[in-house]
């Protein structure tokens, strides 16, 4: 029996079958044309290829470029499962080597799949026809996906199909994805893998399904290995370029993270430092995705290269002026964009208006409250606080504050909510030194302020602190629960266990899975018991005398309204009712904002005054023996 995808997939077969008839009855065609696009096919078909008359049709199976060399076309091309077909690109071992497995201390070793062990595959057919006078048409490409219903690694995740001449790849001279015949031990550096800018972009086609496997993108671009050091792990991160050049368009025009977002670049990102489960990055984003400062969306993908099967990954924004200006409404031609991002990629001039910034900030006196007012002109101490405390009680350290780290602002000031001109963060690279096991008891305060004379120069001031604690432990009511994190993590291990599992096999045998549960574990671990060591920290660190007091909301009708607390939206029980815990040494901000059809009437709490009653924002001081209130709502008559 077949189900309603297999009927539509009939359909539209069906229907491109008819179309092709009907628009090319006396079998005149002015471009090549496939008789089958890219997709998933639960049976083998014969694939037709036709071109314009007086012209001869080339093709590969290889992912290489067709020409002269190639074979001719004459006969349909059988398309069937291409799995059983021998390994080629993934027995390349010039992509690894005994250093490489002594170095990535976070990586089991990277093994070569054996020859009795066929991964997955697709078919690409690349086509060119020539014409009378030798001249060949721009290149087609599709992938086609048989039998994949029953395979296992994919479910509910998006597919992605990279197809470029295997040479951009694998050459020694020329491959971005080897060592490459200039590659010395020792001087990594040297490794292809290593090289970047343009000089190392390299032209390929891809094709992008959703995990209904609707053909969402086929689309020339151009790719680069993307990262730092976790360039020489196996596999690696791509960066993935929409221009003009390739298609004569500048953007991927297609809603890629569900935002309305058409990036001219994504990343395909492996999880860097985070072999086994790719999840740190994507579940501190998620966690704190409503904060202050910029996040990147994460999309799973199982990406197919040169039809061979090459693992999971995140298709991830980039940071860069096109994101910045969709996801603040700023001009993308008046940023400045400065970090460890890709520096290539930014004017040098941008890092001297950084410069001046942070010489201001690291070499004048910040509990002087004149000074701590400049320092609010030049960056937007909420972003800064909102970001510093996200790092701090996920325990980074090592190679953060001072590495890893990016941010932006406008050059010319103007109207908008953005536009002040104020140095805003962007948080990205959290996969290594943190939601560790050996980090779960870290005083990440300290280490911080070993490390950055800015954030040591500004817990100097009195109001930096009341800002930076209450915003923090905001942070720990809301964003970092156990509640909120074992959601995020049980959602993402449903939908990602088995895929997860599949890339393990293929990179890293079963030594790979073996360490999958252990590494889920870890993470767990690491938010159940990070709680009381970060916030006694912050009380130490801070000089804090008060003690930790409970904060207990309460709204008479859950569907009547909502209460900010300080920088927080609270998630009120189905009784309308909410529980969290401050320091008493400072008070709490509380707004009572009314849902249409509502009105507030007041607040109910012993600690309130007759005059605060009313007032739909107030400020209160927490006593030792804590606070609650509760916020009236009445439905507004007519």
């Amino acid at each position: 029996m077949m189900n309603g995808r297999h009927v539509l997939a009939c359909l539209v077969v069906l229907c491109g079958t008819l179309a092709l008839l009907l628009i090319n009855t006396d079998n005149i065609y002015t471009e090549l044309v496939f008789s089958r696009e890219s997709g998933f096919y639960e049976e083998p078909f014969e694939l037709e290829l036709y071109s314009p008359p007086g012209t001869q049709i080339y093709y590969t199976l290889d992912g290489s470029e067709p020409n002269i060399n190639s074979t001719r076309y004459t006969l349909p091309i059988l398309i069937n499962d291409a799995t059983p077909n021998e390994n080629v690109y993934s027995r390349c071992t010039d992509v690894s080597s005994e250093f490489l497995s002594r170095t990535i201390t976070a990586y089991p070793p990277y093994i070569t799949p054996s020859l009795n062990y066929s991964i997955d595959k697709c078919t690409v057919v690349r086509s060119a026809y020539r014409d009378a006078d030798g001249n060949f048409s721009e290149i087609k490409t599709e992938s086609y996906f048989i039998g994949y219903e029953e395979k296992v690694g994919y479910e509910n995740i998006n597919i992605i199909s990279i197809v470029t001449d295997p040479d951009n790849l694998f050459d020694p001279d020329i491959g971005i994805y080897v060592m490459g015949s200039a590659f010395d031990e020792s001087q990594p550096q040297t490794a292809n893998y290593n090289q970047r800018g343009f000089a190392w972009e390299r032209a390929a086609t891809i094709q992008l399904f959703d995990s209904e496997r609707t053909l969402l993108l086929n689309k020339d671009c151009g790719i680069r290995i993307h990262g730092g050091s976790s360039r020489i792990n196996v596999p690696r991160s791509m960066n993935i370029y929409a221009r003009k050049q390739y298609d004569g368009e500048g953007r991927f025009y297609v809603d890629l993270f569900d935002t309305e977002y058409m990036a001219d670049t994504v990343t395909l990102f492996t999880g860097g430092n985070d072999a086994i489960l790719k999840f740190r990055d994507m579940l501190v984003s998620r966690l704190i995705i409503d904060r202050n400062f910029a996040t990147m969306n994460h999309v799973p993908y199982a990406m197919f290269l040169d039809g061979e099967y090459w693992g999971v990954y995140w298709l991830t924004e980039k940071y860069d002026n096109v994101y910045l200006s969709h996801y603040y409404d700023v001009d993308k031609d008046n940023i400045i964009l400065i970090g460890s991002l890709d520096p290539e990629e930014y004017a040098e001039n941008n890092h001297e208006f950084c410069t001046q910034m942070m010489e201001y900030m690291t070499y004048h006196d910040m509990s002087i409250d004149a000074h701590y007012q400049n320092a609010c002109e030049l960056i937007d101490m909420q972003s800064y606080i909102d970001y510093y405390a996200t790092e701090i009680y996920i325990a980074r350290h090592d190679d953060w504050p001072g590495g890893n780290e990016a941010l932006w602002r406008v050059d010319k000031t103007g109207n908008g909510e953005y536009e002040d001109g104020r140095w805003r963060w962007m948080l990205y690279d959290v996969n290594s030194a943190s939601l560790g096991a050996d980090a779960i008891s870290m005083d990440t305060f300290i280490s911080t302020m070993d490390k950055s004379p800015i954030f040591y120069n500004l817990c100097q001031n009195e109001d930096f602190k009341r800002q930076f604690a209450t915003t923090f432990m905001d942070l720990v009511n809301t964003s970092f629960t156990t509640e909120n994190v074992d959601n995020i993590i049980s959602e993402q291990i449903a939908l990602m266990e088995e895929p997860t599992k599949t890339n393990l096999k293929r990179f890293f045998g079963d030594e790979g899975i073996k360490k999958y549960a252990d590494e889920v574990l870890k993470i767990q671990n690491f938010y159940d018991n990070r709680k009381p060591y970060i916030v006694q920290y912050l009380k130490d660190d801070f000089d804090l005398t008060g003690t930790l007091a409970s904060v207990d909301l309460e709204i008479n009708d859950a569907a009547s309204g909502h209460i900010i607390l300080n920088t927080i939206e609270p998630s009120f029980n189905a009784d309308g009712k909410w529980t969290g815990e401050y320091y008493t040494d400072y008070p709490i901000t509380l707004t009572a904002v009314a849902d249409a059809g509502y009105h507030f009437v007041q607040w109910q709490s012993d600690a309130l005054s007759e005059d605060q009653r009313t007032n739909e924002t107030i400020q209160l001081s927490i006593e030792e023996k804590g606070l609650s209130i509760k916020a009236i709502f009445e439905k507004t008559e007519n």
